[in-house]
């Protein structure tokens, strides 16, 4: 195959690098060429996120944010249908909606999506509010935010709507300090005093290992010397405390506790939680 295209690899050392040097040129043409870029619609995308808004608005609901990190999520699987030519949830080799975000940095209790095919954006919002489930992506007050993927394929739109309930994205220093906040905050309403809170390095890598054993393991923390019970929870929103630690927490501890927080994911949580453990002594 011939190119119309003039190439110099400049001066080199002899003719046979100069010509190496020309081959992988033309290789690496030959193979953006194969795979031009694609343009997202960004017009269509930002229509869309309009109507979408819009309707939340009839219905009272706050608009959804758009996030820049769902947006790839969802264009993403926008560019592997139009590759695929198929309308599909999961194609074959593509990872789940929960990975797919994972993959994008997104921690989220809630996610959801909708696809469509269609020669008209808004024809196909209207067909999207027409189906129950799709309706109830759009309209559920569990979402806070959207990312939209538009590729034009000939004469048709295919479209990705990734939504989800997008929490803060905590290193675990600041994990520890949002579910000590909430501790203290919990136990201040009850007009419990504060207990001391007292070093345990080792409950973070203890909170790590139950994640790698995808396994709440309370009992196996309680082993540590000196304690007389133990809390073991996992939580999407480490500020959210379980009801057996509240339980817990209504009543003086006098001789303190420990806190040990992990983020990870695990065979059941394969987009990450924050696995927490909580000592009495």
């Amino acid at each position: 195959m011939r190119f119309p295209i003039h190439m110099s690899c400049g001066k080199v050392v002899s003719e046979a690098l100069a010509w190496i040097g020309c081959v992988l040129l033309a290789a690496l043409l030959l193979a953006t060429s194969a795979y031009p870029q694609e343009d997202f619609d960004t017009a269509a995308e930002q229509q869309l996120l309009s109507l979408i808004n819009q309707e939340r608005a009839k219905e009272g609901l706050p608009p959804l944010q758009l996030d820049e990190r769902l947006t790839r999520a969802a264009r993403r699987h926008t560019q592997l249908m139009v590759r695929n030519d198929s309308l599909s949830h999961q194609l074959d080799g593509e990872e789940s909606l929960q990975l797919r975000l994972s993959d994008q940095n997104v921690r989220c209790d809630h996610d959801g999506e909708n696809i469509a095919l269609d020669s008209d954006v808004a024809v196909a919002h209207v067909m999207l509010m027409q189906s129950p489930h799709h309706r109830d992506n759009i309209l559920s007050p569990q979402f806070n935010a959207v990312g939209i993927g538009i590729l034009k394929s000939v004469d048709l739109f295919y479209i990705t709507e990734d939504f989800a309930n997008v929490l803060p994205n905590y290193s675990e220093p600041e994990a520890d300090a949002v579910a000590q906040q909430a501790i203290n905050g919990y136990m201040q309403s009850l007009g419990v005093p504060l207990p001391k809170r007292r070093p345990q390095p080792q409950l973070s890598h203890l909170a790590c290992d139950m994640a790698l054993e995808d396994k709440l393991d309370s009992k196996k923390v309680s082993e540590t010397p000196g304690v007389t019970s133990a809390v073991a929870w996992n939580a999407t929103d480490p500020a959210k405390l379980p009801p057996n630690l509240k339980k817990l927490l209504a009543q003086p501890l006098i001789s303190g506790y420990s806190l040990g927080v992990c983020f990870a994911p695990s065979v059941s949580h394969p987009g990450g939680v924050y696995w927490l453990v909580m000592v009495i002594y």
